[in-house]
């Protein structure tokens, strides 16, 4: 497994390049998630496909999902941090 971490300053990109990243990735047969947890919510308008907060399939091999960051951490945060150890451990 990868994963793919873009960030940076508001208006630089990162949801385009990110989307370009994830389509070009599912072309060549990788099995892709991209997720944002950016509130303005604009990976729905690069596929032009409706995401929430569970994994909507986009393309073959590529699913998106748009969460509330907030929410998930409330919801999620022992998961996430069991995952998290593991990944970096």
């Amino acid at each position: 497994m990868r994963v793919i971490l873009f960030t940076g300053k508001g208006g630089v990109g990162k949801t385009s390049v990110a989307a370009a990243t994830a389509l070009r990735s599912a072309e060549l047969g990788y099995r892709t998630i991209i997720l944002s947890t950016d509130v303005a919510h604009s990976l729905s308008d690069s596929f032009d496909v409706l995401l929430g907060n569970e994994p909507r399939l986009i393309i073959p091999n590529l699913w998106g999902q748009e969460t509330e960051l907030s929410r998930t951490l409330e919801t999620r945060w022992g998961s996430i941090q069991r995952y998290l150890s593991a990944l970096l451990a």
